[in-house]
């Protein structure tokens, strides 16, 4: 019996990830193509950015040269500083003198000083100081008395008032708070702030039972603001859980060291101007201080005299300001010495309510000042002087408004210069001009400047800027001796001005000339994304005719921009010296010293005319005027039968679309659609359509580069559509990418599934084969036993 038919393991040592892996290579081979020609796409798009992105720059240059005085700039120079000088295009040449007699100024009022004196009652940082005095130490010496040291700090606390009335720096709340020791027990304290004093609260914990002693005791100055619990029961208790009043807290007691006795920092407001008076008095050095009155009546001038010869104020180891801020550092040195200037000042920051304005607050409500006839708003209750002050700046009155905190008063000048006159009154039913001293401040007139030119009368001006044949003068001084002024032209800026025109020029060729250049090696080629481009090779060409040809119609004596020095180079220059734009810098000095007229002429001239095109089926009958319009283009009236006309304009430049409405009636005519133009209608209406086009009857060679240059890299030019249509091209590369990737994923997953079917067929034929080789055996067996 011949041996049985075996089928070999193919399967089991085939790899078919490895297989999947290059027959999805060889498909990628279609998007390795695919992106490459993206990347090609990309880098035409990039090259034609480039150019247009020079084609930008150089129109801006284009425009800046087209302008119609960009090259007639004058320049204008002053002898002395007395006067400035400026010329303005179209200023006469020469040279004249300027002397200066008088300077223009603007009329002032300076109001009387408006705050309340200083209440040396209050804590003296409440108490209307200009500088709020630190707390600290300062000293006093006299000749033969000695030297003293007096503190400012906290004031002795006023025990025996009640809590809501004594000088204690946090406001004490009505309530309950705990007190006790660890071996006493606690014991809850209930004050009534309106009723209670500090005593009264002081003998409630002394009488509490729990083992404390309450007392008040002096600071480190004397001075007897703090409170102190001791205990003869263990460590002190502070504060509980259930407590309603802030009692502790003002005390500063919760914040003291834990033991058997704590004491709280200390607890009141800042001392008053009288306890330091009260302090000086009693020193032993012979002085005496006392506060009295300004010229204005109020308490405002602190004054020391001494029995024991003169006074000195100061030593290098005071650490409070509070000599400097009564102004009694700079006070004139003798046995008696007085603040230099009134102490007290205003909170500019407060509301006006609250600021502490001299005689009180102004009238409640909304209130209005008026000035020069403006009026200007204000309510006590919500605005303050630093607001007043600014819209008073602000408003149309034609003022400024300041503050002078070292005079203390409101001044207020016209913003124009000039005998002017400066009025403030107060509105009906207000009164801050009045509080503000501004209703009987002092007024100083504004005067009129007075100048002379070449030695002629005297002339007067409101300004100090003052005009003359062509030439802004702004008088600085008044003059010892006549200031020369002299005018000429500005061939400088106009140079710069070519010379940055003919760069960007260049910037354009070399753009184009990147992106286009061909390059024939076989190797390492270096070609340009758009080698060989037609279009771009043809916008090379066109910028370059237009450069070389001449103006339209020009009457000012040039007509190239050759002849004002821009050329390719002189006519028989060698063969690649030609490629980039020339300026000859003498030659357009020349021409503008010459004829500067002419110069801006080729440069800037654009005559246009408006025509009405025959064959309009509306109800013009024709039109009339010089256009006013800016650009070459098409105007397209649309008219609805009714007297109601649209007109859309459509410039040459490939340029944004300008709309316009109108009405117009039989016979009547219409001044306001079109720039320039009246339209005159015909004895009948009727609904059509006319069209206007507006052309260049004399245009100069840069104009002509302007109108090119914006059709090409304007928005919407030719420039931004070709990077749409690579845009385009890009996107369907994307979405050919996308789909092909797909596609080869869902072809090799379906191969997966193929091989996985055949692995569980080569399984089954496996088992199949077993199952044969078995039979074969058993036969082969029993054959053996025959």
């Amino acid at each position: 019996m011949s041996d049985p038919v075996r089928i070999g393991g193919f399967y089991a040592n085939f790899d078919t990830e490895a297989v999947i892996r290059q027959l999805t290579a060889i498909r990628m081979r279609q998007v390795t193509l695919l992106e490459q020609k993206g990347a090609d796409n990309q880098a035409r798009k990039a090259a034609v950015n480039a150019v247009q992105t020079a084609m930008r720059a150089f129109l801006d240059r284009v425009k800046a040269l087209a302008a119609p005085q960009s090259v007639s700039g004058m320049t204008a120079t002053s002898s002395g500083t007395a006067v400035a000088a400026a010329a303005l295009p179209g200023a006469q040449p020469g040279s004249f003198t300027v002397s200066v007699s008088q300077l223009a100024t603007a009329t002032r009022l300076q109001g009387t000083p408006i705050s309340a004196g200083l209440d040396a009652t209050k804590p003296m940082n409440q108490s209307n100081f200009g500088t709020a005095p630190t707390n600290g130490t300062f000293t006093i010496a006299t000749q033969f008395g000695g030297s003293q040291t007096f503190t400012v700090g906290p004031a002795a606390a006023q025990a025996s008032v009640s809590l809501q009335s004594a000088n204690i720096d946090m406001a004490v709340t009505s309530g309950t708070f705990t007190v006790g020791t660890t071996g006493g027990g606690t014991a809850v304290i209930s004050i009534d702030v309106t009723t209670d004093s500090l005593n009264d609260v002081v003998n409630q914990i002394n009488s509490a039972g729990v083992g404390l002693t309450a007392s008040i005791v002096n600071d480190a100055n004397g001075r007897a603001n703090r409170l102190q619990l001791t205990s003869s029961s263990g460590d002190v208790i502070v504060g509980g859980v259930g407590d309603t009043s802030n009692f502790l807290s003002a005390m500063r007691l919760l914040s003291s060291a834990p033991g058997t006795t704590r004491t709280g920092e200390a607890f009141t407001k800042q001392m008053t101007l009288n306890d330091v008076i009260a302090d000086i008095n009693a020193s032993g050095i012979g002085v005496t201080a006392s506060l009295a009155n300004d010229s204005y009546g109020r308490p405002n001038i602190l004054t020391v005299t001494s029995t024991q010869g003169n006074i000195s104020f100061g030593s290098g180891s005071d650490t409070s300001n509070f000599l400097a801020v009564t102004g009694l550092l700079t006070s004139a040195p003798g046995t008696t010495r007085s603040s230099a200037n009134p102490i007290a000042r205003l909170s500019t920051a407060a509301k006006l309510q609250d600021a502490g304005l001299n005689g009180g607050p102004p009238n409640a409500g909304d209130q209005a000042i008026v000035i020069n006839g403006v009026s200007i708003s204000y309510n006590a209750a919500t605005d303050s002087l630093t607001d007043v002050i600014a819209r008073i700046s602000a408003s149309g009155a034609g003022v400024t408004a300041r503050y002078d905190s070292l005079t203390d008063t409101v001044r207020l000048q016209n913003k124009a210069t000039g005998d002017l006159m400066l009025t403030v009154e107060d509105a009906p039913g207000g009164n801050l001009a009045a509080k503000l001293g501004l209703t009987t401040g002092t007024v100083t007139a504004g005067q009129n400047a007075q100048y002379s030119i070449d030695g002629g009368p005297v002339q007067e001006s409101a300004s100090n800027a003052v005009t003359f044949s062509g030439t802004t003068l702004t008088l600085k001084e008044v003059t010892t001796a006549p200031v020369t002024v002299t005018v000429g032209q500005d061939t400088t800026s106009a140079a710069n001005a070519i010379k940055a025109f003919v760069t960007e020029f260049n910037n354009v060729m070399k753009a184009i000339d990147a992106a286009t250049k061909a390059d024939g090696s076989k190797t390492n080629n270096q070609s340009g994304p758009l080698s060989g481009d037609s279009s771009l090779r043809q916008l090379k060409s066109d910028l370059r005719s237009i450069i070389t040809s001449p103006g339209t119609n020009l009457q000012g004596g040039f007509t190239t921009l050759s002849q004002i020095g821009l050329t390719f180079g002189a006519i028989g220059s060698a063969v690649g010296t030609t490629n980039t734009l020339q300026f000859d810098e003498a030659k357009f000095a020349e021409a503008v010293r010459t004829n500067q007229a002419g110069v801006q002429e080729l440069l800037s001239r654009l005559s246009l005319s408006a025509t009405l095109q025959p064959g309009g089926t509306g109800s013009l009958s024709g039109i009339s005027g010089t256009y006013a319009g800016q650009e070459p283009g098409t105007w397209a009236i649309t008219d609805d039968g009714a007297g109601n006309l649209t007109a859309v304009f459509t410039p040459a430049n490939g340029g944004p679309q300008i709309s316009s409405s109108g009405t117009i009636a039989p016979n009547g005519s219409n001044g306001n659609l079109i720039p320039g133009l009246t339209l005159t209608a015909g004895p009948t209406l009727q609904a059509g359509s006319h069209t206007i086009t507006v052309g260049a009857t004399a245009e100069s060679v840069v104009q002509r580069l302007k109108r090119f240059a914006e059709n090409q890299a304007g928005i919407g030019g030719s420039l931004d559509k070709r990077k749409a249509t690579y845009d385009r091209i890009g996107s369907d590369i994307s979405e050919r990418i996308a789909t092909l990737e797909k596609r080869i994923e869902a072809e090799m997953e379906q191969l997966r599934r193929k091989f996985a079917a055949m692995e569980q067929a080569q399984a089954r034929a496996q088992s199949v084969l077993g199952s044969l080789q078995q039979l074969a055996n058993q036969l082969a067996a029993n054959n053996g036993q025959k």
